[in-house]
């Protein structure tokens, strides 16, 4: 929603225009949604077991636009979205990189099951756990931005067991990078993160 409605007409016009223009995004994010609706319609032909959403919200610290707007302008969209897969019985998955903590309860109140990507060097990973544990799954949390590139190969597998012992009590967690490997990451770090996923008892 937010990603296609900026690359439309700019970042800073859609950001200013929440302001200036709001019947304007609304009506533009109403347009998106539809669109997306019916691609759904199609999609939802075929047997899924889910349904795979994606739109950047966050920062590296902090919500782009804020709550206050995220809730006016985009949450009604994502939650037509969400509706519409909920009604065929498919678990919801959403992809925002940044910080998104403050949408949480938002999310998990219109129907998400699992957010990805769950990035450790922004999140507090313990308290997120122990907060939304029991109604969100998390997807993510080896991370593409410290950890894989410049960690050694040994610190690779300490952190990604780590973190796999935190997220993963009580189940709910997908364990992955969390977003596509970049080129310049030692293959070595590479194999050092699969080594502890395939030899869970080794290291958990």
């Amino acid at each position: 929603m937010f990603e296609r409605a900026w690359s439309l007409y700019g970042m800073e016009n859609l950001l200013a225009d929440m302001i200036a223009e709001p019947t304007f995004v609304e009506a533009l994010l109403e347009k998106i949604c539809e669109f997306n609706l019916k691609l759904m319609d199609i999609m939802l032909e075929y047997p899924l077991d889910g349904v795979y959403f994606g739109d950047d919200w966050g920062q590296q610290s902090g919500l782009i636009m804020g709550p206050r707007l995220w809730r006016r302008f985009i949450k009604p969209q994502v939650k037509r979205m969400y509706e519409k897969a909920k009604s065929k019985g498919l678990m919801v998955i959403q992809h925002s990189c940044g910080d998104i903590h403050e949408l949480f309860p938002d999310l998990v109140e219109i129907g998400l099951d699992c957010y990805q990507t769950f990035q450790p060097e922004i999140y507090d990973i313990e308290a997120v756990k122990r907060e939304y544990g029991a109604d969100l799954s998390f997807w993510g949390g080896i991370s593409t931005q410290r950890l894989l590139p410049y960690a050694s190969p040994d610190e690779v597998r300490r952190e990604t067991a780590r973190i796999m012992r935190i997220m993963g009590k009580g189940g709910g967690f997908i364990a992955a990078p969390t977003h596509a490997v970049p080129q310049d990451v030692p293959p070595e770090n590479v194999d050092a993160m699969f080594d502890v996923f395939l030899n869970q008892e080794k290291y958990l």
